[in-house]
């Protein structure tokens, strides 16, 4: 997509004002400020929402970059931002340095404090993280003796080493209330470490009753086929190896975990609907763009691929599992998707963002990420700026004890894998009450049925309400970006 730096009307009246004075000054003023010029003219042409930029005055083209960007963006405009160069760089080509691990900060879910915990969503095999214990659902209440809040939570991404102190919920047997055990864990992390993280974090086939079923957590929709990145291309032929293995295993269902996944490019999006849809549906429409109506020019279209075939599973249904980041391209993969197929959707409403943005490398050192297209499905459909609400919900953060990820006692896999048998989640908090779950079947030895109470393998629901604050994944750009040649 070329871009051309123009002088605007303002630029030009400013221009005509300083050289009224006897002396020309222009030159100054361009210098001064044309970065800023050139982040207008740019956003004024393919920003979506170019009617909506705010009136500015002349001394608003005199901030710098970082600051002057976000004064251009409609009020609702959530996604749009600016990233400099070698910060884009090292999030889309280096390998971040980080202690592995990702966390929500949250109230206290017991109730029993005012303070803020930190819950751990993700640990990176390897990491510094797992090296000191950490596991995925662990609390922690304290950072170097300091109780957690936003503003010291960033400690826990990346640093020369950090000490927490860990504590664990329980079930209080004399009151029934949920309180602290009053142990604590006391761990202390390594140096961060460069490290990958690789967005096929868990792949596996599950048998249930006669049935293959694939499942796979999704983190990130890495770029396209289109980049030239020898990284990034690796990671779309992972995708296709990892699904001829789930073709080989002749899955028949499939689970797509998407709780993390707060997008990022389309064209890997095209690939994995590709391998998820009918094969019936291979060289229909998947999705298409529309820009604003300046720039019709740039509407274009994206197809299911039948080059895929040999790896596409030609499913009829597909389960998805959503979470509270699940956004953009997760998001068009349940919207594209569903003019083909029963999409069955589990978990929290999805983010809303219906919306593509493009990245646009400057002549300077920064990019700008501007939203400059809505999303749409083959019939037209683009409703979701609201957000996709599950089938049945279940919000994993009111419930202890956490599994793995992958593990068939993990909250939503276990509950998703009830669906797909055909039965009523468990654990869904929207159940009406003309819904009834279909009776189990009796056990295989039911002269010694296991009446074990094992208090993992029912889920624990927390009775407060929790407040979601600070995330280290709100923190991460994953753009939906449109590729052009």
């Amino acid at each position: 997509m070329k871009r051309n730096i123009y002088l605007t009307g303002l630029l030009l009246t400013v221009a005509s004002l300083l050289s009224s004075c006897g002396e020309d000054r222009t030159h100054e003023y361009i210098e001064k400020t044309e970065e800023d010029q050139w982040i207008a003219n740019q956003m004024k042409d393919v920003y979506l929402y170019y009617q909506e930029i705010p009136e500015l005055k002349s001394e608003n083209y005199f901030y710098p970059v970082d600051e002057f960007f976000p004064m251009l963006l409609a009020s609702h405009d959530r996604y749009s931002y600016l990233e400099m160069k070698e910060e884009s760089r090292t999030r889309n080509y280096l390998q971040p340095v980080t202690y592995g691990m990702d966390v929500v900060v949250s109230n206290d879910p017991t109730g029993t404090t005012t303070h803020q915990t930190a819950r751990v969503l993700l640990v990176l095999p390897g990491s510094p993280a797992e090296q000191a214990g950490i596991k995925r659902g662990d609390y922690i209440t304290a950072i170097n003796g300091k109780n957690v809040s936003s503003s010291n939570a960033d400690l826990l991404t990346t640093g020369s080493g950090v000490s927490l102190t860990l504590s664990t919920p329980m079930t209080d047997p004399t009151t029934g209330n949920i309180v602290w055990m009053p142990e604590t864990r006391e761990v202390t992390l390594p140096a961060a470490v460069a490290m990958e993280n690789n967005p096929f974090f868990v792949q596996k086939v599950i048998e249930r009753n006669g049935r293959k079923i694939g499942y796979l957590v999704y983190n990130e929709f890495m770029r396209g086929r289109d980049d030239n990145n020898t990284d990034d291309v690796a990671y779309m032929q992972q995708m296709l190896s990892v699904f001829q293995q789930f073709r080989q295993a002749g899955v028949n269902d499939f689970i797509l975990d998407l709780r993390y996944n707060q997008g990022g490019y389309v064209t890997s999006a095209q690939e994995l609907g590709s391998l998820l849809a009918p094969s019936s549906a291979l060289g229909e429409e998947f999705a298409h763009f529309e820009f604003n109506d300046k720039r019709q020019d740039l509407n274009y279209a994206l197809n299911l691929d039948p080059q895929y075939s040999s790896y596409n599973l030609n499913l009829g249904r597909l389960f998805i599992i959503s979470g509270l980041y699940t956004a953009s391209a997760s998001e068009m993969m349940i919207n594209c998707l569903r003019p083909y197929m029963e999409v069955n959707l589990i978990g929290v409403t999805t983010t809303g963002k219906n919306v593509a943005m493009t990245r646009i490398d400057s002549p300077y050192d920064f990019v700008i990420y501007p939203v400059t297209s809505t999303v749409y499905n083959a019939k037209g459909e683009s409703d979701y700026a609201s957000g996709f609400e599950p089938r049945y919900v279940i919000n994993e953060l009111s419930y202890f004890p956490w599994y793995d990820l992958g593990d068939e006692r993990e909250l939503l896999l276990a509950n998703t894998l009830e669906w797909v048998e055909g039965n009523i989640p468990p654990n869904a908090e929207n159940t009406g009450s003309t819904e009834e779950p279909e009776t189990p079947e009796e056990p295989e030895n039911p002269e010694n049925p296991d009446t074990s109470t094992d208090e993992g393998t029912s889920p624990t629901r927390f009775t407060r309400a929790l407040t979601p604050g600070y995330s280290t994944w709100q923190k991460k750009h994953l753009p939906a970006a449109i590729l052009t040649e």
